[in-house]
């Protein structure tokens, strides 16, 4: 009729069909699959990982992003750290370092969040903060320091701890670290300890750092032999030992000054 419009309703666009498999051979894996599921179970292995599945993703957010992925260097063994099940030990306490210490200063939010990846007690987490009156940002040394604390029970014991994590050397030897690291962390324990006084710290960094002096000149004596008597070729003994003996051995913890990293 004469004026009568038609209203033709509008055409949505319709989906792809998913391809039809008829045949193994028509599934399509990538070439890298096998080996990143291969570097994926061995990380698993090393971690053990209390929620398997929490932690999986978080791997593989990271492995995504090019960050530091959430995966200890070695097995640790329960009997051997001393700590309760599924809490945290010394290995994953380096895998959040090297995730947060390069920002320095770190939200609460960003802390926690990094902490439920590893799948460790949000409890233990809230007991540590409380031990500082922290705000919404935090700086990741102090949190490195009372989770040495959590790990040592003792001052001494919280220092080695530290020294292990954050030393540059193989495991299994010596620990150095900068003094000034070592004073750092040292002093702040000693404040939230509150026990001991302030002068007795400050004497004992005092003596730690001229000892460290007084190695540091014997080594790099006993490195210059080394290097005339290789020029001679003659055997090096410098006086009957070694020349990695220089370090300082403060409890099982090895210091070196600052400037040592610099020459």
């Amino acid at each position: 009729m004469e004026g009568l419009e038609v209203l033709v309703p509008e055409q949505k666009p319709t989906m792809p069909l998913p391809e039809t498999m008829f045949c193994a051979q028509q599934i399509k894996i990538p070439p890298e699959l096998p080996d990143i599921l291969k570097q994926f179970t061995k990380a698993a292995i090393r971690t053990q990982p209390h929620d398997v599945l929490q932690w999986a993703a978080a791997y593989f957010s990271a492995l995504s992003k090019g960050e530091p992925l959430p995966v200890k260097e070695r097995i640790e063994i329960p009997s051997a750290t001393g700590e309760i099940e599924g809490g945290l030990t010394p290995g994953l306490l380096k895998v959040l370092h090297k995730k947060l210490s390069p920002k320095g200063t770190i939200t609460v939010t960003e802390l926690k969040e990094k902490w439920k990846h590893l799948c460790l007690p949000e409890e233990q987490l809230k007991s540590i903060l409380q031990l500082d009156n922290f705000g919404e940002e935090v700086e990741w040394m102090k949190i490195l320091a009372l989770g040495c604390s959590v790990l040592g029970g003792s001052l001494l014991s919280s220092m080695k701890h530290a020294c292990e994590i954050l030393t540059s050397e193989p495991e299994g030897g010596a620990a150095p670290i900068p003094f000034e690291t070592f004073s750092f962390l040292y002093l702040y324990l000693a404040s939230i300890d509150g026990e001991i006084p302030e002068d007795e710290t400050e004497a004992f960094l005092h003596k730690i750092k001229e000892e460290a002096w007084t190695e540091k000149r014997k080594y790099m004596e006993g490195f210059w032999v080394k290097v005339q008597a290789r020029r001679h070729h003659s055997p090096v003994i410098v006086t009957g030992k070694t020349d990695s003996t220089w370090r300082i051995q403060f409890h099982l913890l090895p210091i070196k000054s600052e400037q040592d990293n610099k020459k």
